[in-house]
């Protein structure tokens, strides 16, 4: 394993804790091929410029956060423009400038291999392109077709955009500062301040999309692959009142359509929910037959023997026993570049130990998450190293299936699983 001490500390320090890495993904996705087999496929169309959106639906523990994760490092890695929100007090899906807004101030790239946060950082680099070409006019060529493609979306956009990178390069921040909160969704900007960029008004419910097809637009002229957008706990939709469900749902139906249709083109909405926003009859999708019928209707729902990841609604089935023992060994293997420690025992034992150490605390291993999991074998593997005259997790232990059950054998006495 490449890994270096650094790159190894922060992976175990998050698991730690119960957070994802924001790094090297890549070590600990197991028993995804397929679906990134498939995410990989709807970013070449993405980056062909046509739209497409995709909803993930997994049981509670089937690790939906973490691959949506991946989704995010796979993109980066390949020159799209992220953005990641979740759905939260803060941010309803009733209001698409609100959405715009999220959008816009979540964006992460990537510059020379380091992943990014920043809205002006997606300029930098063209910027200082225009500003080193020492043919003046062609630099000024270059930024009028830029924005003459804009003024097709929003003449608004395109003005306020040419302000903007006048501003930077002429290093005038406070100008640059003002038009880009703009330009990003805010609303609180002084008429005398829009003045000296020559738009009124702000972005509103009517003029949020074309806002958003300007930046598609923008970002693939400067080289960006395209804008995945990924939205988290879509189910809290079903708390909301019923009118502010509905026009949700109307606005998740209208970007089904505008991504199908390859009139949103260079972007993909991913979705992350659980199975109660696609199934409860009361709240979830099925109350709104228009996007309900947009989803389709699977052959095998539970995805148990024709895995058909290509349906709009990719569903994440849990780890099976082998995925889970893979995963124990890669990380086993980055504690072992920490630490350089070697357990006493088999990786087959030491993942044995963890399912026993989460069902004495009370966790249902059927039910079980993999952030619980990883978490306890994180702790599984510091009481080992710590403390090396304890036997306590030395010795070997037998899996051995029973109904639905698992009973782990160690010597000649049994030690119930769950």
């Amino acid at each position: 394993m490449d890994l270096t001490v650094q790159r190894a500390r922060h992976i175990i320090n998050a698991l730690k804790n119960g957070v994802v890495p924001d790094c090297d993904l890549d070590l600990l996705c197991v028993g995804r091929s397929r679906e990134i087999k498939e995410f990989s496929r709807c970013f070449e169309l993405v980056s062909e410029d046509s739209g497409t959106v995709k909803f993930l639906n997994g049981e509670y523990g089937s690790g939906k956060s973490f691959f949506m994760n991946v989704i995010k490092q796979n993109a980066v890695k390949n020159n799209f423009i992220v953005s990641g929100i979740q759905v939260d007090r803060g941010f309803r899906f009733n209001n698409l400038e609100h959405l715009y807004y999220h959008v816009m101030h979540n964006l992460t790239l990537n510059i020379t291999g380091e992943s990014v946060t920043s809205f002006e950082s997606i300029f930098d680099i063209w910027i200082s392109k225009l500003q080193n070409d020492p043919d003046r006019g062609r630099a000024a060529l270059e930024i009028n077709a830029v924005v003459s493609s804009l003024n097709k979306y929003n003449m608004s956009f395109a003005r306020a955009f040419l302000s903007y990178i006048k501003a930077r390069i002429n290093k005038d921040r406070v100008l640059s500062d003002t038009v880009a909160s703009w330009l990003t969704g805010e609303k609180n900007i002084p008429a005398n301040l829009k003045a000296k960029f020559d738009v009124v008004g702000s972005i509103d419910r009517l003029n949020s999309i074309d806002f958003l097809k300007a930046f598609i637009k923008l970002i693939t002229l400067l080289g960006y692959s395209g804008l995945i957008i990924l939205v988290d706990e879509l189910e809290l939709i079903m708390n909301e009142r019923v009118d502010i469900r509905r026009v949700s749902y109307e606005n998740l139906r209208d970007i089904v359509d505008i991504c199908s249709s390859g009139e949103l083109g260079g972007c993909m909405f991913v979705f992350a929910a659980t199975n109660d926003f696609f199934i409860d009859p009361e709240k979830g999708i099925s109350t709104y037959e228009a996007l309900s019928q947009r989803l389709g209707d699977a052959i095998d729902k539970s995805n148990s023997v024709m895995h058909d990841v290509r349906q709009p609604i990719m569903r994440l089935q849990k780890l099976k026993v082998e995925d889970l023992q893979e995963l124990t060994d890669r990380v086993i293997e980055i504690y072992k570049v920490l630490y350089d420690f070697n357990p006493e025992t088999s990786n087959e034992s030491i993942r044995s130990w963890t399912l026993i150490s989460c069902k004495k605390f009370g966790e249902k291993i059927s039910e079980l998450s993999i952030r619980e999991y990883l978490t306890k074998l994180i702790e599984v593997l510091d009481i080992m190293e710590q403390h090396p005259e304890n036997r306590l997790f030395t010795s070997e232990l037998k899996p051995v299936r029973n109904d639905h059950s698992e009973v782990y054998i160690n010597r000649n006495r049994h030690i119930k699983g769950g």
